[in-house]
């Protein structure tokens, strides 16, 4: 078994090396088709990512502006948010084919607080997620917001659904955590080393 073990460096992913790019115009892409391999490089910032996540399909405007403004530095929910999630991939174990960007969005998304993932743990198992297997009783509205963005994002959907910009349902910090996890499902898992605003290029 061979195991790749490359990763992109900034100078691997230099615009000017870009097939899409042109000495006198620059950069001729409508979006970029290399942000993956950007991110993991480290160049990239949180605007970035984030307006050519959802930009191009112009959703949430109003509500993506001050996300983006008060970004934290991170994507994790809180200080023990990577640990919820390191412990739970230990615990399902690694499968190739069941182990994609979408399902990493889930499991992201889902283990944000100790409560949703007590309450969501059995959602995922050897052969994927299944949100149905989720407790439900008394379970607070933000955190049915994001089961159900998980739902979405493991189904390949982008969650564009009409009730996001509206803070009654999902708040600031269910917003940001699904933008986020939605950058997870579209990059990878190298999404997560984001930690500038605006891109190191």
């Amino acid at each position: 078994m061979f195991i790749c073990t490359f990763r992109y460096k900034p100078e691997h992913v230099d615009c000017h090396l870009c097939t899409e790019y042109d000495r006198k115009r620059g950069c001729t892409a409508q979006g970029c088709p290399w942000l993956a391999e950007r991110i993991e490089a480290g160049v990239v910032g949180y605007y970035e990512a984030v307006q050519e996540t959802f930009g191009q399909q112009g959703i949430l405007p109003v509500r993506l502006w001050p996300l983006i403004a008060s970004f934290p530095g991170t994507l994790w929910g809180d200080s023990q948010h990577p640990e919820r999630m390191e412990r739970a991939k230990a615990r399902l174990g690694y499968y190739r084919r069941r182990d994609t960007p979408t399902y990493y969005a889930a499991l992201f998304l889902l283990t944000s607080s100790a409560e949703l993932w007590r309450r969501t743990a059995n959602c995922f198992y050897r052969q994927g997620f299944e949100a149905a297997y989720a407790d439900r009783r008394g379970i607070s509205l933000q955190d049915y917001a994001l089961l159900a963005a998980a739902r979405d994002l493991y189904g390949g959907t982008v969650p564009t659904a009409q009730d996001l910009p509206d803070r009654d349902i999902v708040d600031d910090e269910a917003l940001r955590l699904i933008v986020n996890a939605t950058l997870i499902a579209r990059h990878g898992l190298p999404a997560l080393d984001i930690r500038e605003r605006g891109s190191r290029l």
